[in-house]
C-alpha cells in the first residue's frame, strides 16, 4: 500500500486551522467525508472514536508526527487524509512535542490487515531521511503529493 493510494490529492488538509487535538480531528473527518463522498461518515462519531482510541494511547508518535486511527463499521474501504499544522497541535505524543503532521487512517473492522499496512507505511514513510522536514516546508498539496509519490518510490513494497 501507498501513501498516494491511501491518501487522496483532496484528503490533503496543507494548513489545518485547528488549535487542539478535537478541532483538528474534526476538520481532518470533515475532508475525508468531503473527499471520498463518505456520506456514510458521521463526523462527531468519528471524532468520539478516534478520542476513544487516543485514551488508549496517543497516536503522536513524536517528532511532530500523529497516526490517528480507528475501525468503522459501514465503510467499504481504508481511506485516509492528510493534514498540516504550522503551529503544532499539543497530541500529548510520546515525546512531549507539539504535532504538525497528521496521517488519519480509517478502515472497516473487516480489514484489519489493511489497516497495519497503512499504519506501516505511514511508519516507514515518517522514518525517510529528510521526509517529514520537506512535508513542513512543502509549498502547498501540489508539493505534498509530489513527496508522497518520491517516499514511495524510495520504499520498497
Amino acid at each position: 500500500m501507498k501513501l498516494g493510494e491511501l491518501i487522496a490529492k483532496n484528503a490533503i488538509v496543507a494548513d489545518l486551522s485547528a488549535i487542539d487535538r478535537k478541532a483538528a480531528l474534526k476538520e481532518l473527518v470533515t475532508r475525508l467525508r468531503e473527499a471520498y463522498g463518505a456520506d456514510t461518515v458521521k463526523v462527531n462519531e468519528v471524532v468520539e472514536a478516534l478520542l476513544k482510541r487516543e485514551k488508549l494511547g496517543s497516536t503522536g508518535m513524536g517528532n511532530g508526527v500523529a497516526v490517528p486511527h480507528a475501525k468503522l463499521e459501514g465503510l467499504k474501504g481504508i481511506v485516509g487524509v492528510f493534514g498540516r499544522s504550522a503551529k503544532g497541535i499539543d497530541f500529548n505524543a510520546v515525546d512531549g512535542e507539539a504535532v504538525h503532521l497528521m496521517f488519519l487512517i480509517l478502515s472497516p473492522f473487516e480489514q484489519a490487515d489493511l489497516h497495519i499496512q497503512a499504519l506501516q507505511r505511514i511508519s516507514q514513510a515518517v522514518r525517510q531521511q529528510n521526509f517529514c522536514k520537506f512535508l513542513l516546508a512543502a509549498k502547498g498539496v501540489k508539493e505534498i503529493v509530489e513527496l508522497f509519490n518520491e517516499v514511495d518510490e524510495a520504499i520498497k513494497v
